[in-house]
This record gives C-alpha cells, sequence and structure tokens, in this order.
C-alpha cells in the first residue's frame, strides 16, 4: 500500500465519508452506544473535510 495519496483524492474520500456520516447522524437506533459513535464521527469528520476541501482549492489555485 502506497503511504502517499493525492490531496485530491484525499479531499474526495473524506468528503464521501462525511456524507455517509451525515446520512447516518440523521438516523436514529434504539441503540445509543451507535447513536454516539456515528453522532462522534460525523463531529470528528466534519473540519476535516471543510480543510481538506479548502486547502486542495488552494492549491488547485496555485496558492499552496
Amino acid at each position: 500500500m502506497s503511504h502517499e495519496i493525492k490531496l485530491s483524492t484525499a479531499a474526495k474520500k473524506s468528503t464521501q465519508l462525511n456524507a455517509i456520516l451525515f446520512k447516518l447522524n440523521e438516523m436514529t437506533t434504539s441503540d445509543t452506544i451507535m447513536d454516539g459513535l456515528i453522532s462522534a464521527a460525523y463531529d470528528l469528520s466534519n473540519p476535516v473535510a471543510g480543510w481538506l476541501i479548502e486547502e486542495n482549492a488552494q492549491r488547485d489555485n496555485g496558492h499552496g
């Protein structure tokens, strides 16, 4: 497995993960532990996805 990932690839994967977690976060289950884990994962991934998207856009525009 390569240890290098292109920033654009990381941004796309992060955005996809964030979208999945967003949808899961809207759902409620009878399992409070699972609900808590989904919510925590979404809260952790959201700022990372945003940063990666912004960083990728800056590099695409020659600012990075």
